[in-house]
């Protein structure tokens, strides 16, 4: 079944989210132009996905001090508070072991993810929700199995300074701020059933992004590190394998300024994905949920 499923991601194939975040091949639809919401079952475009917002080297920092909002923002704090807190009983219809945990900057989601029939572990999801408009969720994964700690999921398609999730660009279209958050766990889900596929057979399935906003000698880099000869090209080929893309061209630059150009602008290079302390505590059981500003970064630089 993970075989499949990952040949359906190859080929830009629609998947089914179900309860619990099961995940399907799409039998109605067997091309990307028809996806639609139905019930708990969930159709979702998968073709492109798992485009990395990794990737802005120099991200926005809101300016500090920016956070002490007029009325205005107040009111949109209010709307994103409203949104997401009116879905709760429908998120954990789809995801039954959902739990919340408010906090003085949003709510924190915490559920877990059975990914696919039979498998002898589950995800589990950690999902920071801010309720001032504009900064984004922040999430993080955790494989569970009985009788051992938490495994963290990544690094690959992890964001740089903190590993949190990378499931989707926000100029994808494929779910923004208030959105449905069935769709942001469904999202996640199949985030997570990509890097089952790579555990199990030692590459990235389906279309994938790199960095993006960067010198493309910084591109490159990423690319000769992260990316597979037989995987779809890091440039975002929906066809095209690395090896017969941009890998020839990549191998031409020098390797050394490229990684020094890398280190320049990405901070902490790709040591840096990893999850805060607090998370990785918080899912041992070592500690209490940390507050959503201890961990997410536009909030902590706010």
């Amino acid at each position: 079944m993970l075989q499949q499923l990952g040949t359906a991601l190859n080929a830009h194939r629609l998947l089914r989210v179900h309860t619990h975040g099961l995940i399907a091949l799409d039998q109605e639809s067997p091309n990307t132009t028809t996806a639609q919401e139905k019930g708990y079952e969930r159709q979702t475009k998968r073709g492109s996905a798992t485009r990395s917002w990794e990737g802005s080297a120099r991200r926005q920092r809101t300016p500090r001090g920016s956070r002490s909002a007029g009325a205005a923002s107040r009111i949109r704090g209010n709307v994103l508070r409203a949104a997401y807190e009116g879905q709760v009983t429908s998120l954990a219809e789809a995801y039954p072991t959902l739990q919340t945990f408010p906090d003085d900057d949003g709510l924190w989601l915490l559920a877990r993810s059975s990914i696919i029939p039979g498998l002898a572990r589950e995800a589990i999801f950690l999902v920071a929700l801010p309720y001032s408009p504009g900064l984004g969720p922040r999430a993080w994964a955790f494989w569970a199995a009985a009788d051992a700690d938490p495994k963290w999921i990544g690094p690959r398609h992890t964001n740089f300074q903190d590993g949190s999730i990378c499931a989707f660009s926000p100029n994808d279209g494929a779910w923004a701020e208030g959105g449905d958050l069935r769709t942001l766990l469904d999202l996640y889900s199949v985030w997570t059933l990509r890097h089952l596929y790579l555990d199990c057979f030692g590459r990235w399935p389906g279309k994938q992004y790199g960095l993006f906003g960067v010198d493309p000698r910084v591109a490159a880099f990423y690319r000769r590190i992260e990316c597979e000869d037989d995987e779809l090209c890091g440039c975002g080929s929906e066809t095209r394998r690395y090896a017969n893309c941009c890998k020839p061209a990549d191998l031409q630059l020098d390797f050394g300024q490229s990684a020094a150009l890398f280190l320049d602008q990405i901070e902490g290079g790709f040591a840096s994905r990893v999850p805060p302390p607090a998370v990785v505590a918080f899912m041992e059981g070592l500690s209490g949920i940390p507050p959503i500003a201890d961990v997410h970064i536009q909030i902590k630089s706010a």
